[in-house]
Formats: C-alpha cells, structure tokens, sequence
C-alpha cells in the first residue's frame, strides 16, 4: 500500500475514534459517576514482506480522576472520595460502578436505578424501609435503629484502565485488572458528578473534526495524482 494513502488512512480512523469517545463522553456529562473517555495513538515499525513499514495503533483508555461531589437528597445515595468503586450483582455476574445513586425496594433490598442489587460483604444485607434512615460510614458498614446491618462490597483495581464498560456505564474486570482493597471513603447522601467538561470537550471535538477533514482530503490529493499516473501510462 503507498505510504501517503496508509497514513492518511490511519490518521482519519484515529480522528474518527477520537470523536466517537468524546461524542459518549458529551451524552454522558450529566451521568453519575461516568468517567470520560479519551484516545491514545502511537506509532511503530513492523516488519511487513521483510520491510519494515511504519504501523498506527489507537486505542481508547479511561480518565478514572475523581468527579465533583454533590449533595443529594437521599440517604441512599452514596460517592466515593477517592480511588474504589461499588460492586453490583448482575444476571451476568459482578460488575463495578462508580455510580452510587441507590434506592431501597419493599422488600428491603439496596439496589441500583436498573433493579440490580448491591453486592455486601458476605451475607447480603436488608434495610427496612420504612425504619429509621440508615446510616453508612466511610468504609460502607449499614447500620439501622442500632443495629449492624452489614458491610458493602467496595473494590479497587491496581489497573482500572483494564476494566471494560458495557452499555449500561457498568465496568467488568478481566484477569489482567488485579483487584485490591479501595484507599477511597464513602460520602453517605452524596453523588459523583461526571468528570467531563462539556465546554473543553467541545473544543476537542472540533479539532477532531478537522483533523478528519484535513486527512480526507489529503486522501483524496493523493487519490488523484495516483489516477493521473495510471492514466498517463
């Protein structure tokens, strides 16, 4: 393949990766607990027919820096101050979040806006709703009228970064991700904001745009002079 065509290839499908993360990071600025989306690319040389050709890779990682925090309205909304995330049971089995925005059903379950419960440590605990307002400490121990309730399941990563996202913003870990105890806190009545800034995203997504169009039509220029030779032969 001509080099020129090669890396304006590479260079408009980079762009366009580039937009579709910070296109789901703009849908997202108002999700709880969302981490924004970038785009690395870097260069290489690989041996193609015993030649060495330059090689592009892009890949999406994860921004994991801490959102704001904010006051909420319930005493089941819960954040993290820090680094952990909680652990969620699922029909697919556990996932982790960021996003603490809970409630409680009838039947005294912790659960997520979706339906799926809350993992504890251990035997899985139950909140009566219409007690008292439960409290939960820093290091997410329940408790209720005085009693001990029990302790929720909170995780961390030594490489978040490894952690895939779904469609529903919840985040599986592969064998790779290496879980360890969370150095975060709780925050109880508290909600994570988005770390996404609408307006440097904007920015950004310009300059995606551009650098799409410039390589589409450096494409195209060269896409022209190749037409020129073959038909001059």
């Amino acid at each position: 393949m001509n080099r020129g065509i090669y890396a304006a290839a590479s260079a408009m499908n980079a762009a366009q990766q580039r937009v579709e993360a910070i296109t789901a990071n703009l849908a997202n600025a108002g999700a709880v607990g969302f981490k924004r989306k970038g785009v690395v690319t870097h260069s290489f040389q690989n041996t193609l027919q015993k030649h060495m050709q330059p090689q592009i890779a892009t890949r999406e990682i994860s921004d994991q820096s801490q959102g704001v925090l904010r006051p909420s309205e319930s005493e089941y909304d819960l954040a993290f101050e820090g680094p952990g995330f909680f652990a969620i049971d699922t029909d697919k089995g556990e996932v982790y979040t960021r996003n603490g925005a809970f409630h409680v059903d009838p039947s005294g379950v912790l659960q997520t806006r979706e339906g799926w419960p809350v993992a504890w440590e251990g035997q899985r605990g139950t909140i009566d709703p219409l007690g008292s307002k439960p409290t939960v400490d820093s290091q997410g121990n329940v408790r209720q009228d005085g009693n001990e309730i029990g302790r929720l399941k909170l995780v961390d990563f030594a490489r978040p970064q490894a952690l895939k996202s779904d469609r529903g913003g919840n985040l599986s870990a592969g064998p790779d991700a290496a879980r360890q105890a969370p150095s975060g806190v709780l925050r109880q009545g508290m909600l994570e904001n988005a770390n996404v800034n609408a307006i440097d995203e904007m920015v950004q997504l310009i300059a995606a745009q551009r650098s799409f169009e410039s390589s589409a039509r450096t494409l195209g220029t060269i896409e022209q002079v190749l037409r020129r030779i073959t038909s001059s032969r």
